[in-house]
């Protein structure tokens, strides 16, 4: 079967956060592997069960983007695992692709100012890598 929505390769720092009781819940800090129109996959010191609810917060901004997704799939990978996590709907993961391109933006404005030495806004930064790289970032494919 074909996969539904395109997997663009995105390495995002989030955190998770995984009711392991009724009364105990685990976060932790990782980094996204990949985006999707559908979700993410990122890396897991847990086994996590298909359908299980996580909260996922990406906090490049003030308030952090808290959202909550549920397992798709989780595989071994070394002495960890990956995960893949789905959003409920297409709006949830179409804020998350949005947060994916703050990264980037973010990425450019701090190699601006190590490679030329310009100190750029936030938005002077935004408005320059969008004139330089919105065409090349990935789009949504269905």
């Amino acid at each position: 079967m074909p996969r539904r929505f395109i997997r663009h390769p995105a390495s995002i720092p989030i955190q998770i956060g995984k009711r392991v009781s009724s009364d105990h819940d685990t976060q932790y800090h990782t980094q996204t592997v990949d985006v999707s129109a559908g979700g993410l996959s990122c890396e897991s010191e847990f086994l996590m069960s298909p359908g299980e609810p996580v909260e996922v917060e990406i906090a490049l901004n003030q308030p952090p983007f808290k959202t909550i997704g549920h397992v798709v799939w989780c595989k071994h990978n070394g002495d960890r695992f990956l995960v893949g996590i789905g959003f409920a709907d297409l709006a949830t993961a179409y804020a998350v692709r949005m947060v994916e391109q703050v990264c980037y933006i973010e990425e450019y404005r701090q190699a601006v100012l190590e490679e030329e030495g310009r100190e750029l806004s936030s938005e002077d930064a935004a408005l320059e890598w969008i004139s330089k790289h919105a065409g090349d970032f990935p789009q949504n494919v269905h």
